[in-house]
């Protein structure tokens, strides 16, 4: 484990103290991981899964084997993967249960799927942690979060949610789009 143990370490404490968190970082850093690594002595955990990465590319070997994979980092893991599941999803029986709901990605997901993941991040007892690949997809719900960390190949930092909050402003998907024209 190396030098991944103190950043699996930071990851669960940093879990302990906030109820909505985000995971971000570089591709490869360990996002999924290495969260999963810091809830595994965590009660129940649900995992809300996305066929597309932060760029809306299909996972690399298919969405199945991509499922098959985050089950051999934790087995009891209760996912949630069709878009029938997630809308369906009653989240109001894990109010204070202790459970933790983890939700791969927010680019690409249908505005039914994002008005229910808004919802759940309100549900008191509940913690969420969102695993997002780039920071800018994260612009329309930063405000339902309490802290974001960024991994990174070699350790973990704290991002500062106002800075989150003008990175999203300036590099967001509608920005971009606005700065495309631009270019024409």
């Amino acid at each position: 484990m190396g030098r991944k143990k103190p950043v699996i370490e930071e990851i669960k404490t940093i879990i302990s103290r906030y109820k909505n968190v985000v995971v971000s970082g570089e591709v490869g850093a360990g996002k999924i991981t290495s969260t999963l690594e810091a809830i595994e002595s965590a009660g129940d955990v649900y995992y809300i899964g996305n066929p597309v990465d932060y760029v809306g590319k299909p996972r690399p070997r298919g969405y199945d084997k991509y499922i098959n994979y985050i089950l051999t980092l934790r087995k009891d893991l209760h996912v949630i993967s069709s878009d029938e599941e997630i809308l369906s999803f009653d989240h109001s029986k894990l109010w204070g249960k202790g459970a933790i709901l983890l939700i791969d990605e927010i680019y690409g997901r249908s505005a039914e799927q994002y008005r229910k993941i808004y919802e759940i991040l309100d549900t008191e007892g509940l913690k969420v942690i969102l695993i997002a690949g780039c920071l800018k997809n994260i612009g329309k719900i930063i405000e339902k979060f309490d802290i974001i960390l960024m991994l990174i190949h070699d350790g973990i930092f704290l991002l500062d949610k106002d800075f989150v909050m003008k990175i999203c402003k300036i590099l967001g998907p509608d920005r971009m789009k606005e700065q495309a024209e631009l270019f024409k």
